[in-house]
Formats: C-alpha cells, structure tokens, sequence
C-alpha cells in the first residue's frame, strides 16, 4: 500500500478558479480510479494559486483483476448461418477474446451472446501512467485560457508536473509538459525548484519553502496571524466568512500587513468603508472596543517582505476609493430619492413586462395586499415598497451595486423617513443566499416577497421558465427564498393566494393577458412544488416528503407554515411504536375505499363487537381530530389516532369482512372505512408511506 502523489504546477489562479479546480480534480480522479479497479484507501486534494494537488493514500500494487460476463448483441445478430458477423467480431474485440471464446446466452428476450472476460491486474505505476492524463483533463474551471501555439484549454498555464508513486516517479504528460519530480516553493521566499525524493515528504518540502499547501491548515494559520495583528491594535475583525475564504485561496503563505485611513471617512456609512475595503481590495476592517469601526484595517498578503512599502500602496489606493465613494454619496443627498423615480420609468426591468417603475407600481399593490393579509400596517408597506428600489439609480450603488438596499435606507433616514420603513429597504433583498438571514421586519419580508412573486408570476406569464441551469432571472432562489421568508421571518404565506395575487397585479401586461391563465398557475404551482420537495428533501425522508406534500396540495396548496407543522408531525408519527400497523392498516383501507362514495354510517347495520367499538371509537376521536387539524396541531392529531385507532382498528380488520354480499352492509362498512381514511389522508397521504 503506497502514497501517490499528484501536483499540477500553473500560474495563479483567482481563489474561485482554484476551489472550482480541487473539487473537479476530487471528482475525475475518483472516477477514473474506480473504472481502473484501483481503490486507493483515501482520496484527498489540495492546493494554492500556483498548484493543484491530488493525494492518494493506501494504494494497491496492483489493480484487482476482473472477471466479468459481458452479454453482447442478440445471436441471431452476431452469427448469420453459424459464420460469425461484424458485430460478433467487433463485440470480441472490445472485450479481448477471439470470436471462437464467444457463448451463447438464453434470456427472457431471446438468445445473446456473451463473453467471459478475465482482466488480470497490472502493476498500479504502469496503470497510473496512462490514467493521469484522462484525470488531469477531467479538471474543469469557471472559464479556461489558451496558451503557445496549442489549442489545449486550462485554467491557468501549466508550468510544472510531479507525479510520484512512493519514491518512483510515475512518467506522463499534459499539456505539453512531462512530468518530473521537481516542484517549486514561494515565488519570493524560495523560488528555486526543489527535488521531491518521495511522496511522503511533500507537505513538509513545501512548508520548509513557505507553502501551506493544506487550504484548511493554510485558512487556520491566516486567521491566527489576523487576530494576532487586530489585538496589537486595540481592535477586533469585523467577522467575514466569505473573506477569510477569499484570503486564504489568494495566497501560497499567508502574512498580514496592517494600514490605516483618514479617520474623516467614518462619516460615510459604515457599509460603504466597508464595501470599498471588502469587495474592492480585500480588506479586513477593524471595530474598536466601542463597538465602532476603526480607520485601520488588515490586508492579507502573499509575503513578508517590505511590509511598509506594501501598506503605503494600501493606503494610497484605498483613500482614493473612499474619497470617490464621500463624492457619490454627496452627489446623492444634493438630489434627493424622489429625484430617482423618473430614471425608474425609463428603465427596462424585463421587454414584455415593462420599467422598473412599473415594477414597483406592482410591488406597492402587493405589498398592500400582503400587509394587511398579514396584519401588519399597510400605509408603511406601501411606503416602503415605494422607496425600495430607488436607489438603483443612485451614483454610489453605480458603483457599489452590492450596497443596494442599504444604501437606500442610509438616504430614507437621512431624509427623515421612519426607521421601521427605512429597514425595510435593506431588508427586502433578504435572504442573500441559501444560508443568508431572512428579513426580521415584518414589513421587509412584506416587499421582499411582493417583488419576489412579481417577478416569478411575470417571467412564467411570458414564458421564461427556467430551464436545466439556465435561470437568468434566479427565479428558483426566489422560490426558496419565499418559503425560507414564511418559516423563518415574521409573515405566514400563502402560495396560491399569494400566486393569483401577482398574476392579478400583472393583468394589464399585454403579453400575460395573451397567455392562458390555468396553465400559468399549474406550471408555477409545479414549479414550488418543485422547490418545496427538494427543500424538505434534505430535512426528512422522501416518504414523509411525498405523503406530506400530496395532502397540503389536495388541501389547497396554502400557507408555508402549515405544510411544515404536517411535516414535522408526519415525520415524528413514523417514530412511533404504533407506526407500522396503523401504516399496513391505512394502506388497506385505502385501497378498499378508493373508488367507494363518502355516506353517512348507519349506526343499525353495525355488526356488534369489533366493528361497533371501531365506530363508536370514531365518533368520539373524530371531534378531536377535526379540533386539532383546525389548530393546525398536527402532532396530537397523529397521536390521538396512533393512540385511539390502532388497536379498534387492527381488530376490525381481523375479524370483519368489508366486502360481504349484501349490499347495504358492504356500502356500510366503506363508510365507516372511507371517513377514517380520509380524515387522516387529509393531513398527510401515510398510505403511501413506506414501511419503518
């Protein structure tokens, strides 16, 4: 069992090219491995700019041999008149035996020919050689360059190739480099090329010539340094994930250069200094004991060498930055929000469904709508539907476009409008992301869902449904973002009411008049229904996501949180002991009454003993179970039935027989059955549940 070692030695890549590059890199080469027969013990990547690296421990000496039946084309294909065709002949071919090898093989669908084929396996280095060109092309990056005179596409120029079983050098070659066993250290501290003697010894190669070539050793080692240099000056980093991340991938070795600013710049907003350190150079900001941000910040850098020199550029790029953002901003207060509105109406939000102006017009009446559906205040949700888009057209979000909405509310307070209706401007374009915060004020979650279901009715009104991967107006992340807004934020929501509403706001768009409107709503109702199965699908079984999802549908495709109580008390119903029977038991009474008509039992037909108690066990859990699925109470719902309906109705199936000749007595019986069965198929379908 050996180590093999991999490392693809390219110019730098931008931190994404190189996340992208490990991850295709992980996933090439356990396929390709796999097709090989070689299964190594581990697979692990790493990497920095410079160099991709594959890691393979425990492997074999050899590939595991293969013994196989391989079936072929039907006999009558492969031999005319016992002569053996072109097909025999190729399908021998390909499997390594001669036409004479070739048997014949009786299925259901007729003869086949089949080969038996035995593969024994070759040493792992000699296999390895020929593998690590298709692996190494396997790698995919978000766009790929072309170098010399080839035409070979990579992400980076290669420049250097180490491939090492144990202490062997493996030969091959990629994009027009051979491989060796010499690999290079930091560009600055160590840039002489350094013979590998094994694979063994590479990670500690690389630290002794200033590469971290681990990424979460690397990340660890950066954020050490950065909190280290924060306290030397009085302060704390401000917390960023997707920076420290940046940072880490930016860089072979991580070292830390403090600098500082005009501490006049902390007038501006306090997301504008840190926009402009953030997203525009990669800058840590600092907050002070005072819980404010302070005019220094850190800058993670590929050397150690002449940190003043470096802090000095810092600096001076960075006061020219912020110096054009205090003139945006000052821009923008001479004019004033309202001064806005106009370059809305002249803006095309989508050809067919008009200006963002008339976008908002859109917003503003379904926010109204949806505030006071909610109970909320719908004079404010007016107002701030209003408000939430004119600072697009402002001269700082131009040029800071991720400061949309925060801006905006920085200018409403200014000009004095309330803080609960300034949040919302913010607010309204939450959740960022799949992990991002939901907006907390009622009236953001109001305006975030209204412009939301505006532009996913609008775009499946004219036709513009997302298809495989392309989706330019991110109508899935509004989908889910939607339903993250019900579960998480202050606002139930309703999905078709909410849906007839948006489709109501766009009646006068001439193209969703031309467009038929059930069709619209069916392929939208398919299409969160869609979303919502996969949202649960990382959260319960696919069972109690099907069985769950059917009945809330049937039930009239309404309100988020109530989908999620049946949710919740389904998937905790299959826990119980009582599960599995009353599952069986369901399922049957299901089949026997699906095509039965709903009555009303005949409390004379019942036959004394099991099927009285069943009867009289319903009518009194039955009031209970109506009081309960009004409350939305889900859980006790299904306790109630787990605890008072198993045993009466195990017993009746024991010693009843449903389907009996006379007439009256069976439509009795289905009856019975029938109300049971659909009072618990209205919270959820368990007969379609599977078995615990």
């Amino acid at each position: 069992m050996q180590r093999f070692l991999l490392e693809i030695g390219v110019e730098e890549l931008p931190a994404s090219f190189l996340r992208a590059g490990l991850e295709s890199l992980n996933e090439s080469a356990t396929k390709v491995l796999a097709e090989a027969r070689l299964g190594p013990e581990t697979v692990a990547v790493q990497g920095t700019p410079r160099r991709l690296t594959l890691l393979l421990e425990g492997l074999p000496e050899a590939q595991a041999e293969r013994r196989e039946t391989v079936q072929g084309p039907p006999w009558s294909v492969a031999f005319k008149d016992g002569a053996p065709t072109k097909a025999a002949e190729g399908f021998a071919k390909k499997n390594g035996v001669t036409v004479e090898q070739l048997s014949k093989k009786e299925t259901d669908k007729g003869d086949y020919v089949v080969a038996e084929v035995h593969e024994p396996g070759r040493p792992t280095a000699e296999v390895l050689g020929e593998l690590l060109p298709t692996i190494c092309d396997g790698i995919r990056f978000p766009k790929s360059m072309r170098w010399g005179e080839g035409d070979f596409a990579f992400g980076r120029p290669v420049q250097w190739l180490v491939a090492l079983l144990g202490d062997e050098s493996v030969p091959f070659a990629f994009a027009g480099v051979e491989a060796g066993r010499q690999t290079l250290g930091h560009r600055f501290l160590a840039p002489e090329p350094v013979a590998l003697t094994r694979a063994s010894v590479y990670e500690q190669v690389l630290d002794d010539a200033h590469v971290i070539v681990d990424p979460a050793k690397r990340r660890a080692r950066m954020v050490e340094r950065l909190e280290a240099a924060a306290k030397e000056l009085g302060g704390t980093l401000v917390p960023d994930e997707f920076l420290v991340g940046e940072c880490a991938d930016l860089v072979e070795a991580p070292f830390v250069v403090p600098g500082s600013f005009d501490p006049q710049f902390l007038e501006l907003p306090e997301s504008v200094v840190v926009s402009v350190m953030r997203d525009h150079q990669r800058y840590f900001a600092l907050r002070g004991a005072d819980g404010k941000l302070m005019p220094r910040y850190l800058n993670v850098v590929n050397t150690a060498e002449a940190p003043a020199i470096i802090a000095e550029g810092n600096d001076r790029v960075l006061r020219a930055r912020l110096a054009d953002a205090r003139f945006f901003v000052a821009e923008d207060r001479k004019h004033g929000m309202q001064s806005w509105r106009p370059k809305l109406d002249a803006t095309i939000f989508q050809r067919k469904l008009g200006t963002v102006g008339e976008k908002v017009d859109r917003i503003v009446a379904l926010s109204a709508w949806l505030a006071e559906k909610s109970g909320g205040d719908v004079t404010k949700a007016e107002a701030a539907a209003k408000l939430a888009k004119l600072d697009l057209e402002s001269l700082i979000v131009f040029e800071f476009p991720e400061l949309q909405g925060e801006m905006g509310r920085f200018y409403a307070l200014a000009e004095g409008v309330e803080g609960e209706v300034a949040d919302a401007i913010a607010e309204h374009y939450q959740p960022t992301g799949a992990d991002a915060p939901v907006a907390e004020g009622a009236l953001g979650a109001v305006v975030g869902t209204a412009d939301r279901i505006d532009t996913l009715v609008g775009c499946f009104g004219i036709g513009l449904e997302p298809t495989g991967s392309n989706d330019p107006f991110a109508l899935r992340r509004a989908a889910i973002s939607i339903v993250r807004t019900a579960l998480e934020g202050p606002i139930d929501i309703h999905l078709r009411e909410l849906i007839d509403q948006g489709l109501l706001g766009l009646g006068s768009v001439d193209a969703i008049e031309k467009a038929d409107p059930v069709k619209v709503t069916e392929a939208i109702h398919r299409f969160f229904e869609a979303r919502l199965r996969a949202f649960y699908r990382d959260r319960y079984s696919g069972d109690v996501v099907e069985a769950t999802l059917g009945a809330w549908t049937d039930d009239g495709f309404g309100s988020v949180r109530d989908l999620d109580a049946r949710m919740k008390a389904v998937a905790g119903f299959r826990e119980l002991p009582e599960y599995e029977p009353l599952a069986v038991a369901f399922k049957r009474a299901n089949n026997i009454t699906k095509d039965a008509e709903a009555g009303t039992v005949d409390a004379a037909l019942l036959e004394d003993g099991a099927e009285k108690t069943l009867h009289e066990t319903w009518e009194k859990v039955r009031a209970q179970l109506d009081d309960a699925h009004a409350k939305r109470d889900y859980t006790t719902a299904l306790s109630l039935v787990a605890r008072e309906l198993k045993g009466p109705i195990d017993t009746y199936f024991d010693d009843v027989l449903v389907m009996v000749d006379d007439e009256k007595v069976r439509t009795n019986r289905l009856a019975l059955l029938k109300s049971i069965a659909d009072s618990v198929t209205r919270i959820a379908h368990i007969h379609l549940m599977a078995s615990a």
